[in-house]
């Protein structure tokens, strides 16, 4: 691992989801390794040539930063999500605490903070997220099979982790939802998984198709190759033929809402083809009005 430090002109820049809002990274890369990771397109504007998942860019003065942007009111309305192309709570946050040095600069304004990890370390910062107005945690978690996490997800914490660190969240008042993405063919696991969320306490479920633009396939087929040999042609005509995404996405959006619908869980889902693409939204009705 590559690991550099490096000083930032901005800490805080426009967010790209569909809600819009603000986007804090603490971070340039990610050690926790997911072998699909959509993030990995940010290479072409920092100028690594590093393989993804083998550099790390520490923004050692973000929070310095931030607390001279943090004062202009524009960046105080909208909401500010922190992790949307790092996890700010990866394995090297536990030696800088650059995250936590953020948050200790967002509890003294009127924000909402939304974070979004994979990695059970978020409860170190219980204290903080309690001092904001409003914050709420975003964990990933797209299936229940450990093995397939160990070698998609190396070096993020477990499943049991994640959905521990999210009951004991929800448990001190914090809002949790849930990331089902990308959502997989053979190892999602939509009723139990649903079902485990629901147990946990989870307000929202969101879920997004897998994105196998700019080679996020690359490192699942290795993947599949030398594990789920059996697997491999299978999931890489679902994923890679376009009629065959587009049937298995509809049929697995349509049953991830009649699931959803059964557990009295709310839903949204993000499924189409590449990153853009990702248009078509289903909600559960009944239950979202006014949430997520």
């Amino acid at each position: 691992m590559i690991v550099r430090e490096i000083k930032c002109r901005q800490a805080i820049t426009k967010c790209g989801f569909p809600g819009g809002g603000w986007a804090i990274n603490p971070y340039v890369g990610c050690g926790h390794g997911c072998v699909y990771c959509y993030a990995r397109f940010i290479k072409r504007f920092t100028g690594h040539t590093e393989e993804w998942g083998k550099f790390i860019d520490v923004r050692v003065n973000a929070p310095e930063i931030l607390a001279k942007q943090i004062k202009s009111p524009k960046y105080q309305t909208g909401n500010i999500y922190l992790g949307t192309v790092t996890d700010p709570y990866q394995p090297l946050e536990g030696k800088y605490r650059i995250t936590r040095k953020i948050l200790e600069v967002l509890k003294d304004y009127p924000v909402r903070v939304s974070i979004l990890t994979k990695s059970k370390l978020v409860l170190r910062d219980l204290d903080l997220l309690l001092q904001m107005k409003e914050a709420d945690v975003s964990f990933t978690v797209n299936s229940l099979d450990d093995e397939w996490r160990k070698r998609t997800e190396p070096f993020a914490s477990s499943v049991g982790e994640r959905l521990e660190a999210a009951k004991s969240l929800i448990q001190k008042g914090i809002k949790v939802d849930v990331m089902l993405g990308p959502y997989w063919p053979y190892f999602t696991e939509a009723e139990m998984l649903v079902q485990k969320f629901k147990e946990t306490g989870v307000s929202h479920l969101f879920s997004e198709s897998f994105n196998a633009i700019g080679g996020n396939w690359n490192g699942v087929e290795k993947v599949l190759k030398r594990n789920y040999s059996e697997l491999f042609l299978k999931m890489r005509n679902i994923i890679l033929n376009p009629q065959e995404f587009d049937v298995f996405y509809k049929t697995a959006g349509e049953n991830l809402c009649r699931v959803c619908q059964k557990y009295d869980l709310p839903v949204t889902t993000y499924f189409g083809s590449g990153h853009a693409g990702k248009k078509f939204t289903r909600k559960n009705q009944k239950n979202a009005e006014g949430g997520g």
